[in-house]
């Protein structure tokens, strides 16, 4: 009975398994890193932080590069290709609304 309890009481201590993120989850994830990465460098104050902050500009940006590089032989885009929607042109609809009439 108390294995029950220290079952439950475990099992809501443990967090819930994410699953890991998708390939275009990481291509984005790594880009938002890289951006950061820059855009900390223009703030540093701090001399001694100008060396690991451009090893992390670096360090991000070929992760980035590579994980683009995986994407793209997995032909794995941002969005999808598709054919817009055909559309009348507004001529053609004033035309077709006073037939109707």
């Amino acid at each position: 009975m108390n294995s029950n309890y220290l079952e439950r009481f475990l099992s809501w201590l443990t967090p819930l398994k994410k699953e890991p993120p998708g390939l275009l989850e990481a291509v984005n994830s790594a880009r938002r890193d890289w951006k950061q990465a820059q855009h900390d460098f223009n703030f540093i104050s701090d001399k001694n932080m100008i060396d690991c902050t451009v090893h992390k500009i670096k360090a991000s940006e070929r992760q980035y590069i590579a994980l683009l590089k995986a994407a793209k032989q997995q032909n794995i885009t941002a969005w999808q290709w598709e054919s817009p929607p055909v559309t009348a042109t507004s001529g053609e609809a004033c035309h077709a609304t006073e037939q109707a009439n």
